[in-house]
């Protein structure tokens, strides 16, 4: 039986009444709406898995620098932590920890730590905000009291008018801001500004803020070991398909759509680039949404819709993209679409464990013959076909290695 690990929840009530209440995720495949996620916590096996991590010898004080950040010696390693909508929550799950604080959990990646019961309990965390734009009050980030805050000031500051001095204040109080940015592309519409790591070297970063480093190795291995099947099994490069990434969901009957650029620095579409998909806008990226003149003159292999592997279930996904592409004029004429070629992957909570997922199902949609047919629900691919070994990747988030 799976062990549960300790929840790390903040005893601090609620600032904002807004905030109250459970919030609810999507499913998919075995997950079920009458599914209760667990709460049960075994302080026991939290702390001494911990313990057995840094029992060698006392590690404080250490340094850990998170670009664009200075760096921050910890006197005492950090048990708590706070994180917006991004791939940081993933990284602390891989390690075992569980949020202390978050935005708003609407798209996180629930259904992935329900398959593997995790014990995720979305009604534990204090809400530091509404969602990843709005909401944001400083008195949230003081009854939260995490020791930590993986979270970019630069995301933040883009919708509070916080100032240095308002950082600092939080910082005095509670824990250092050690967070940065990891979801878009540099030198794209998005972002003009490079991304400082790729995923796995920010989970370094945070492996070493929570000392540890061996689940971090045992994460690599893992992810090694997945990247090893996949590139074995890879048609030549030039008999690789092309992809239409896109971004901020997809409303084939609003005629909008944002295209994410493939790059080995955009987190949220890793899953296309390491399975080898060819950019079908490489170098045209547009500056704002494009409608289905441009994506007809791109006419990619494949459609991928950035982000719904984890926002949504089989059946919305197929009600809300694939079914209305079909039935629209426009999405008619798009060879994706007429090959049943329109995807789904996971996006902007793209961490350790829903990268194994999102890769795992990219593959399986992209090239069936090589890996297996996609069952349509990350629940619902039989054991003998998984890509990567579910209790394994369990035992390394309970540092069973």
């Amino acid at each position: 039986m799976v062990r549960r690990r300790q929840l790390l929840v903040s005893s601090a009530s609620l600032i904002a009444a807004g905030f109250s209440g459970c919030v609810g995720s999507s499913t998919d495949g075995t997950d079920s709406t009458d599914q209760s996620r667990s709460t049960e916590t075994d302080s026991n096996i939290a702390s001494e898995t911990a313990a057995s991590e840094t029992a060698a010898s006392d590690p404080t004080p250490y340094t850990v620098r998170m670009e664009p950040n200075d760096p921050y010696t910890f006197e005492e390693v950090p048990e708590t932590y706070g994180v917006g909508t991004s791939p940081f929550i993933d990284m602390g799950m891989a390690l075992g920890i569980h949020p202390t604080a978050t935005t708003g959990l609407e798209r996180a990646p629930l259904k992935f730590y329900d398959l593997l019961d995790l014990g995720f309990d979305e009604r534990q965390p204090v809400k530091i905000a509404s969602d990843a734009e709005s909401g944001y009050d400083k008195e949230n980030f003081y009854a939260a009291d995490a020791d930590v805050w993986l979270i970019s000031r630069n995301n933040i500051s883009r919708y509070v008018n916080w100032d240095d001095s308002d950082f600092v204040d939080v910082e005095s109080q509670t824990g250092p801001f050690l967070g940065t940015t990891l979801r878009f592309a540099p030198q794209s519409a998005v972002q003009n500004e490079p991304n400082p790591y790729t995923m796995y070297e920010a989970f370094e970063k945070v492996a070493d803020i929570f000392q540890r480093q061996r689940r971090f190795q045992g994460w690599q291995s893992l992810h090694n070991d997945l990247m090893g099947t996949i590139e074995d099994a890879l048609p030549p490069e030039d008999e690789r398909p092309t992809v239409a990434a896109i971004w901020r969901g997809v409303s084939p009957d609003s005629g909008r759509f944002r295209i994410a650029p493939l790059h080995r620095l955009g987190n949220n579409t890793k899953s296309y680039y390491r399975l080898g998909m060819q950019d079908a806008f490489e170098g045209q990226y547009p500056d704002g949404p494009v409608g289905y003149e441009e994506l007809a003159r791109a006419d990619p292999d494949y459609i991928g819709a950035v982000g719904a592997l984890t926002s949504a279930t089989h059946e919305e996904f197929v009600n809300t993209v694939i079914e209305p592409f079909e039935n629209n004029e426009n999405g008619q004429r798009l060879r994706a679409v007429q090959n049943g070629n329109v995807i789904r992957s996971g996006g902007q909570y793209m961490g350790p464990i829903v990268d194994m997922f999102s890769t795992e199902a990219v593959a399986k949609q992209v090239y069936p013959d090589e890996f297996g047919e996609w069952p349509g629900a990350v629940g619902a691919i039989p054991e003998s076909e998984q890509l990567f070994d579910r209790q394994r990747l369990i035992d390394i988030v309970n540092g069973d290695l």
